[in-house]
């Protein structure tokens, strides 16, 4: 007798078969992943640093303990990758791939920075606080390394940002360590080249002010000011005030409508003689579109206003004395009076500073190479036209205006007459 033959929608082999296999393979998957676990596991605390060197940030680690971090790294990148994960494995993993990247984000910072700062993001979310701790600490000081590095090949980490995360941690960890981290930020910052130096401290300096002024520490509030009122300057009022070589307080209403360049400067600075015959030669170049230079002597190493008026009276640059006038800070302070020096905290020379006709900083530090463009751009003459001007303008924009309004009324009219 011929057998019955399979439906073609039948299984290929019974239903006890396929529920054997199956459990089987699940059995042998979740043993082999089970046994990953534990090597991944056990690699990682063979790897763990036992305790982060002190110099962190100061000094290549070893090459063995860099090993040893990134193979923790590695194997916790392939325990995230095992299937049915559990969170208490994960989160054993994050604190020990922390650890890890700790140390790393001090030898490569792009390959780590990013990652550390999510690692402690997580950690602080599952409320690890002694880890994620550590971890944020290490995440603002190599934040301050990176922040405070220029370059094209250099990792781009906004100033501002790194200045409210720390502000934030100050908050969440009140103590003497938070604060150094924030003193710590501003000394790397005030070493930079002035320029760089400045345009981070106008937008990192009020932040941290704001934050000193909630905690009543007063001294560094105050220590903060003269960062502020310099690196702000740009786009707003300069005060400017002295006293001359003379012992005459100077009248600043005597630059009004001028264009003016601040020279602070020293007679022992040897960069400031160096720039003098390229000012000299500026300053005769416009000085008849309205441009003035005015030195500001700071009144240190020695530079008392004996020594300052010897210094212009017998010095010349390419056969010629200097023709503007000068300033004395010590001066100044002999009259109790405020010094420009102090309040804006010139504490680098020599120091260019170029204000507008307005009285507005137009650069602060300009470069050598621009100040030629930037002082003819500043002294040209600027158009105004005057109300009655402004009035025939009007009225002849509004003429035009309605014979093209008529010309399209002719075209429509033309357009839809009867052919």
């Amino acid at each position: 007798m011929g057998g019955r033959l399979p439906s073609p929608l039948a299984p290929a082999f019974p239903m006890r078969t396929f529920f054997w296999t199956f459990t089987l393979f699940f059995s042998v998957s979740t043993f082999v992943s089970a046994q990953d676990l534990a090597q991944l596991r056990k690699a990682i605390e063979d790897n763990i640093p036992a305790v982060l060197p002190d110099d962190l940030g100061y000094r290549i680690p070893s090459r063995e303990l860099i090993d040893a971090c990134q193979a923790v790294v590695d194997a916790a990148n392939q325990i995230y990758a095992l299937p049915d994960l559990d969170d208490q494995d994960r989160h054993w993993t994050l604190r020990r791939e922390a650890i890890a990247r700790i140390l790393l984000v001090y030898v490569d910072a792009p390959a780590h920075y990013t990652r550390l700062a999510h690692l402690s993001d997580e950690l602080e979310k599952l409320e690890a606080r002694n880890v994620a701790k550590l971890t944020e600490e290490h995440v603002l000081k190599a934040g301050i390394l990176l922040a405070t590095q220029t370059g094209a090949n250099t990792m781009n980490v906004c100033p501002q940002a790194l200045a409210e995360r720390m502000v934030m941690f100050a908050e969440q960890y009140p103590g003497r360590e938070s604060l150094q981290i924030i003193e710590l930020f501003l000394q790397q910052v005030r070493r930079m080249r002035a320029s760089h130096r400045d345009r981070r401290l106008a937008v990192i300096a009020p932040i941290f002010q704001e934050y000193f002024k909630t905690i009543y520490h007063t001294h560094r509030v105050a220590a903060l000011e003269p960062d502020i009122q310099r690196a702000t300057l740009p786009g707003n009022q300069m005060r400017l005030v002295g006293v001359d070589l003379e012992g005459r307080d100077f009248d600043p209403a005597t630059l009004r409508d001028k264009v003016v360049l601040l020279q602070f400067w020293g007679t022992w600075c040897g960069p400031c003689k160096q720039e003098i015959p390229e000012l000299i030669a500026l300053y005769e170049k416009y000085r008849a579109d309205g441009f003035e230079i005015i030195g500001i002597n700071t009144g240190t190493s020695g530079d008392d206003e004996r020594r300052v008026r010897q210094f212009i009276d017998t010095t010349l640059f390419d056969g010629k004395k200097i023709p503007w006038k000068i300033l004395h800070e010590g001066l100044s302070e002999r009259k109790n009076n405020p010094t420009i020096t102090k309040f804006y905290g010139i504490d680098e020379l020599p120091t260019l500073i170029l204000i507008g006709r307005d009285g507005k900083v137009l650069n602060l530090h300009p470069l050598p190479a621009t100040l030629d463009q930037l002082i003819a751009n500043a002294t040209a003459p600027q158009f105004e036209w005057t109300e009655e001007e402004k009035k025939q303008i009007e009225e002849r924009e509004r003429k035009e205006q309605e014979e093209i309004n008529r010309q399209l009324e002719q075209i429509r009219v033309e357009l839809s007459a009867p052919r």
